[in-house]
């Protein structure tokens, strides 16, 4: 347990005071915090069975997508292979010729 004290001395509102600055919009001296909220359905289960079985597909799909990343990864490391211009086989000439 965390035994340090955040409260500072005479950092208090009044319900007044509170509801005034609500009600302007302004800042009432604690810190908000904002949720997230994303696209994602989150799956509630009944039964154990459903569960696992939506694990299976959950697998199935990351297999599915590592397999697809690693197809797209090495298309473009050939792809970059392919652009490198070819090196001469002695670039460098000697002063002496």
């Amino acid at each position: 347990m965390d035994q340090t004290v955040n409260t500072i001395p005479d950092q208090n509102l009044s319900i007044r005071q509170l509801l005034d600055r609500h009600s302007r919009g302004l800042p009432l001296g604690a810190s908000q915090n904002q949720g997230e909220y994303f696209d994602t359905e989150i799956p509630r289960f009944d039964d154990l069975v459903d569960m696992m079985e939506h694990k299976k597909q959950l697998v199935k799909e990351h297999k599915a997508l590592t397999k697809k990343i690693e197809a797209e990864q090495k298309a473009q490391a050939e792809k970059q292979k392919a652009t490198e211009p070819v090196a001469e086989k002695n670039p460098i000439k000697s002063a002496e010729s």
